[in-house]
């Protein structure tokens, strides 16, 4: 025991000096302990616990689903309910990838919900509590953002994933290139859901697939689309939204056109929306033609195909990405501008390196910027609403269509 001014000892100064270098001796032992304790490399993670915490995709108006990613081969479990409670389960099968429909669910309701894993009945791990909304009928208002060409940024998706949260979207839509390599796991988990993590957990996402996910496994791995997935539509509220794959053949004739052909003919919704990844329209300077020594296509020659279909169905907005700017064309029809035409919006700016505008006007331009930015959009029965904010949350564009 180390000596204070209250211990007793029998006295003679060299018991008190070799007293002293005892402890002396168990001190510097101590501070050599600290200092090894130091050194040490901290203990190896535990397999119980979330590669990719919970995130929602497609929801409707009675159903949601919910997915997350272990480390090692788990059961989970989502509670939700109501309230806090938690009265309604799901439980999956064991697995890595867990993807739990919750159905039976009230249209336009907020729900609570919590995704606990365990290995064996033994360790668990959990999510905190968190929300979910379910889609609103046609009567209802809602919005949602958009964003593109994440690619390899965290430190600007993850800020625009937190900007997009404070606007609480029912949605977000993705215009493809979510990551930079579609094969490489580690961009899916820490580049993509890492600083997408509060956004993607509360909002169910929408994206489109880009040439840089490669068309690899790992997309349909960590999504649950629609079928076929590639290609897919899905309602909110009074639009209809209709997500194209523009990497896969898509002239007329193909099976992808003829679905579209036949899904907005179909389509009874108040608004139309498409989205695929490659334009129709874009004022880019380099992509399609080196504007600055010659001409431009404009725009990607395949998916132009498209355009006959978007203005005999009537399709009030299609959205792309893949150029890594803002651009929103005048309503476009017949190759010329027109007031019953087609508005085209590319939003290619949420981290992929930026590229810049052509030297010369477009006859469709009606805004651009180069910048990194995302896009906000209300609706409510013949009123569509836009509004595009950058890295610093600064609009620099609006605009509003009606019916």
């Amino acid at each position: 025991m180390r000596p204070t001014t209250k211990t007793r000892v029998l006295g003679t100064t060299l018991c008190a000096a070799v007293f002293l270098a005892l402890a002396l001796a168990r001190g510097a032992w101590q501070g050599e302990a600290r200092a090894v304790d130091d050194k040490a490399p901290p203990p190896a993670p535990t397999a119980v616990e979330f590669a990719v915490g919970p995130y929602l995709q497609h929801a409707t108006k009675t159903a949601i689903t919910v997915m997350a990613e272990t480390a090692a081969p788990l059961t989970c479990t989502v509670r939700y309910g109501l309230t806090a409670a938690l009265k309604g389960t799901a439980t999956g099968q064991p697995g890595t990838m867990h993807e739990l429909r919750l159905e039976n669910l009230q249209p336009g309701t907020k729900y609570f919900y919590q995704v606990t894993c365990e290995a064996a009945g033994a360790a668990t791990v959990a999510s905190k509590l968190l929300t979910f909304t379910t889609a609103c009928d046609s009567s209802q208002a809602f919005s949602f953002t958009v964003i593109g060409d994440t690619q390899k940024n965290p430190k600007v998706t993850g800020k625009l994933a937190g900007l997009m949260w404070e606007r609480r979207p029912h949605f977000v839509l993705h215009m493809g290139d979510v990551v930079d390599n579609g094969p490489d796991r580690k961009e899916w988990t820490d580049e993509l859901f890492k600083p997408c993590a509060e956004l993607f957990s509360r909002v169910p996402l929408y994206p489109c697939i880009g040439n840089h996910e490669k068309n690899h496994a790992n997309y349909y791995q960590y999504f649950s689309l629609p079928a076929p997935e590639n290609y897919y539509q899905f309602s909110y509220g009074n639009a209809d939204f209709f997500s194209m794959d523009s990497n896969q053949p898509i002239l007329p004739g193909t099976k992808q056109y003829e679905w579209l052909d036949k899904a907005l003919s179909a389509s009874t919704a108040k608004w139309k929306i498409c989205y695929h990844h490659h334009p129709c329209y874009t004022s880019d300077a380099d992509d399609y033609g080196d504007t600055f020594k010659g001409g431009s296509t404009l725009g990607e020659l395949k998916v132009k195909a498209l355009i006959p279909l978007y203005e005999k169905h009537k399709v009030d907005l299609a959205m792309n990405g893949h150029v890594h700017f803002y651009e929103r064309t005048h309503p476009v029809k017949d190759g010329k501008v027109d007031r019953s035409g087609v508005v085209y919006l590319t939003s290619g700016g949420g981290g992929g390196k930026l590229e810049p505008f052509g030297p010369t006007p477009t006859f469709f331009k009606n805004q651009n910027r180069v910048d990194y930015h995302y896009c906000y959009f209300n609706v409510f029965d013949n009123v569509l609403e836009g509004k595009v904010y950058d890295l610093e949350d600064r609009m620099f564009d609006a605009f509003e269509m009606k019916k």
